[in-house]
């Protein structure tokens, strides 16, 4: 037997086992991980899936919180892990298209697979109740009449609501100055001492904190059904949009059928009245996007980031240590 026809028979041989192993899989428990803490914005939505995913996949769903460096050591885990389709992950935003930009980490949006998006999380602009701003239009013209005196508060250069502040500014047309705090209830006790024009928050830092503030719009597609008097942005002529989100990944390599048979089960489940209340708790939008969808959308904001923090200063030189 040539060498020639030898390969081609191993190649078939190869292609007929992997399609065995996919038509009997799942056979054994899939490990998900969850690379933040118990009890964080990830990890509900993470147990919301898993019971209706285990009862449509046949085979239990086990949570594993590993949490580290913001998000990125369990998501590294999910890189480094065998493409078998028995451990998956469910990560954000940060992990995927913000953090790859700003330090050296042993994976980047290359090496996974992607299976669905699972939620979307709406950030809002906040002022104080008492601000004179009272629209997104007297915010922006307040930063184009005086120059530098619009300051807004972020835990950190290339945090997400860093980076949607950086945008508006460019959308607006005007400099402003950037406060880092340690969280929201620090941003909250500036801006009510008037230290800080206000904050990008999530929706459910400002629903919390709705009684001290004024939300100027939401950096969303549509408005929130919790928020349903805050107008978005694009109503109000800036086309700008920012949430937060997360979906579930698997290690590059997982077989097209395992993730298609995956993102089936995460269609169904996301649209469960279990998963919908969770859902409903966390002022959080359904936002399912299907395997490919999820893989193009990651893709954009991954460049659209990766633009915006070359620009703030904070991604390293070509050529350095990342």
């Amino acid at each position: 037997m040539n060498t020639l026809i030898r390969k081609s028979l191993l190649a078939v041989a190869s292609l007929l086992v992997a399609g065995a192993a996919a038509a009997q899989y799942p056979d054994k428990p899939i490990q998900i991980i969850v690379p933040f803490p118990p009890g964080g914005s990830v990890d509900p939505i993470a147990r919301a899936l898993q019971n209706d995913m285990q009862a449509r996949l046949g085979v239990p769903l086990v949570i594993s919180n590993q949490p580290g460096a913001g998000g990125t050591l369990g998501t590294a885990k999910v890189a480094r892990a065998t493409p078998d389709g028995y451990t998956l992950g469910i990560t954000t935003v940060g992990p995927l298209t913000t953090q790859p930009h700003m330090t050296q980490l042993q994976y980047d949006i290359d090496s996974f697979d992607y299976v669905c998006r699972t939620h979307v999380t709406p950030q809002v602009l906040a002022v104080p109740l008492d601000s004179p701003l009272r629209t997104l239009k007297d915010f922006i013209e307040y930063g184009r009449k005086n120059s530098g005196k619009i300051t807004l508060s972020s835990t950190g250069i290339g945090s997400l609501p860093h980076l949607a502040a950086v945008e508006l500014g460019q959308l607006g047309g005007y400099e402003w100055v950037h406060v880092p705090t340690k969280g929201d209830s620090e941003a909250l006790t500036l801006a009510l001492s008037g230290d800080i024009t206000g904050w990008i928050a999530g929706v459910q830092t400002f629903s919390r904190m709705s009684s001290k503030l004024r939300a100027l719009g939401i950096l969303e597609e549509a408005r929130n059904p919790a928020l349903p008097d805050v107008p978005t942005f694009k109503e109000q002529g800036i086309p700008l949009s920012s949430a937060g989100w997360g979906g579930l990944i698997a290690p590059k390599g997982t077989s097209p059928a395992m993730v298609a048979k995956l993102s089936d089960a995460c269609a169904q489940a996301s649209r469960s009245p279990e998963f919908l209340k969770i859902l409903n708790t966390l002022l959080v939008p359904q936002g399912y996007l299907p395997a490919s969808e999820f893989e193009a959308f990651v893709r954009q904001e991954y460049e659209r980031y990766g633009t915006l923090i070359r620009q703030t200063g904070a991604a390293p030189e070509k050529g350095s240590a990342r």
